[in-house]
Order: C-alpha cells, then sequence, then structure tokens
C-alpha cells in the first residue's frame, strides 16, 4: 500500500489504500516540551516529510508546532518526492539519500540506524533463505533500502540465483514476503500459513559486515538558505531530544504496530538516532556494495 500525495498539515491531497490511510491518519501530535526554539526564517514554503512508523516516532515530539509545512508519506514515496522537488527535508530511505546526495546532504547526522536485528525489516519464508535460489518474492510497495539490502543478502553474500522481486504480491503468490516498517512488526505475531522462517536483514548484514546498518538519514535540500538548513537542524535536534526525553510516553502511543508499550519503548531503544562513525561506517559500506552490484540508480 503507498501514498502517492500524502497529507499536507492534516489536509489530504490524495486517495491512499485504506490501510496505510489509517495508520497516517493515527500518528501521534502530542507535544511533550514548550519549543525550544523561534525559527525566524523558515516558513510554510518549506515541505518537510514524516514516515510513518514507530521507529520514526521520536524524531516528531515537537512536529505539532513545526514552523514548515508537512506531508506523511512512505519511504519510497519520499524519495520521489524529494527527487521531483516537491519535498526539501525528510528522514529519508539511505538508498534514496545515496541516489540524491549531489541534492541533498545529511543533517546533524542523525537518522535511524541499529546494530543487529531490529524485528521491523524482516523476510517471511517458505523455506529457509539459503534455499530461495529461483523464488518469487513478495516486496513491501514502500521499500526502497530494503529491498537493496536483500538482493545483497541472498545474491551477493548467498549466491543464490534467478530470485524474483515482485512488489505487491498476494502470499499465496510468494515464496517469501519483504515487509518493512509497522506491518512487518505485526506480521512477525500473525505471519500468513506456510511462512515458516523469518530473516531479520538488520541482523543477517551484521553478521556478514560487522557493522551497523543505517536504515534512513536525515536529509535537507542543498538549495535552501544556510541559515535556513541551520534552523531545521536545530529544531530537529530539539524535538528529537524531547522524543528521547519521553521515551515511554512515546512508545504508548504507537498502537499500529499491535506491541504492548513495554515491548514498543524497548523496540525504539534498539535504534541509533544519532548517527555515529560504526553506522556512518556501516553506510558507507552498504554505498560501496550496491555500486558494485549497480543498485544504486534502480533496485
Amino acid at each position: 500500500m503507498r501514498v502517492t500525495r500524502g497529507t499536507i498539515q492534516g489536509r489530504t491531497t490524495s486517495n491512499a489504500a485504506a490501510g496505510t490511510r489509517a495508520e497516517l491518519d493515527a500518528l501521534p501530535g502530542a507535544v511533550y516540551f514548550p519549543r525550544p526554539m523561534n525559527p525566524t526564517r523558515v516558513t510554510t514554503t518549506t515541505v518537510a516529510a514524516r514516515i510513518p512508523y514507530a521507529n520514526a516516532a521520536p524524531f516528531y515530539a515537537l512536529w505539532s508546532e513545526a514552523p514548515f509545512a508537512v506531508r506523511n508519506l512512505t519511504p519510497r514515496d519520499l524519495g520521489r518526492e524529494a527527487e521531483a522537488g516537491t519535498v526539501d527535508l525528510g528522514l529519508m530511505a539511505a538508498a534514496d539519500y545515496l541516489r540524491l546526495k549531489d541534492r541533498f546532504e545529511m543533517m546533524g547526522p542523525m537518522g535511524v540506524a541499529a546494530r543487529g536485528a531490529v524485528q521491523s525489516v524482516l523476510l517471511f519464508s517458505r523455506r529457509p533463505a539459503a534455499a530461495l535460489g529461483g523464488a518469487m518474492i513478495s516486496v513491501a510497495p514502500e521499500t526502497s533500502t530494503s529491498i537493496r539490502l536483500l538482493k545483497l543478502l541472498l545474491g551477493l553474500r548467498r549466491g543464490l540465483t534467478n530470485v524474483r522481486y515482485v512488489r505487491g504480491l498476494e502470499p499465496a503468490q510468494a515464496d517469501a514476503l519483504l515487509m518493512i516498517g509497522d506491518r512487518a512488526m505485526r506480521m512477525r505475531q500473525q505471519r500468513p500459513e506456510g511462512f515458516t522462517h523469518t530473516l531479520d536483514l538488520g541482523e543477517d548484514w551484521l553478521e556478514w559486515t560487522g557493522l551497523s546498518f543505517v536504515y534512513a538519514v536525515w536529509a535537507v535540500r542543498r538549495a535552501l538558505d544556510p541559515l535556513v538548513r541551520e534552523e531545521l537542524r536545530d529544531f530537529l535536534e530539539s524535538s528529537l531530544a524531547a522524543g528521547l526525553a519521553s521515551l515511554p510516553e512515546i512508545a504508548r502511543q504507537q498502537t499500529a504496530p499491535g506491541w504492548s508499550a513495554p515491548e514498543t519503548e524497548a523496540y525504539l531503544r534498539r535504534f541509533h538516532y544519532r548517527l555515529g562513525p560504526e553506522d556512518l561506517e556501516g553506510m558507507a559500506r552498504f554505498e560501496t556494495l550496491l555500486r558494485e552490484q549497480e543498485l544504486v540508480e534502480s533496485d
């Protein structure tokens, strides 16, 4: 399910599949702390994208008072809109950032990274991953990064051939299902019949490379005024600080995955939201492998 246009400050700009729209409409909008800054240059002509996944929620604690326009977009649509010039700032899928970094720069650097299993980037399959040669894999329509990561893990790490990747197949049509975000978290608890094997892509990446994996980075359009970029970074830093300071409350508000509040809080604590040297090293390795396999420009 995909959102092709999203919403701007709560106004629907296009139709979307019912499940995804419900997830977007259910996003929390609470303010946890007073806004600690008063931007003077950022206006609603600046458009920021908001990703509707639980693991991104700590970034949005102050966004009900955001000084910019907000659109709710899935990761793949964010990349498309950024490329088209209609989004200036967002938690961009790592693969899309690598593709667009001549036009965007990282902020912070901040993002969503983890060392090992994350439980929300999962391949559910009818047989073990090593036996998926020739398989038909259904790919979540909203993914940009995970599809490329999976191709590396199956094709390069395991040497599998003739694997077909098709977006949005029904489970009955597929040998495996690549799921991300809140939908992956829900399916982990209630998977389709016959899909008895699970591969956590972050865990598999760690076993292969020994490195963290960066799923998304905060990126801002290079063409924006430098002072605007600075104010956006400061606002995002303040909002993340507020979110991390109230993580139990953030976790209680994430109802879409169907997990308990303690489970969700433990899940959120898996992630690195301020990217460190190992995270950036992992992203550099990912970029090198993508370029070697000619997977940067197209998945």
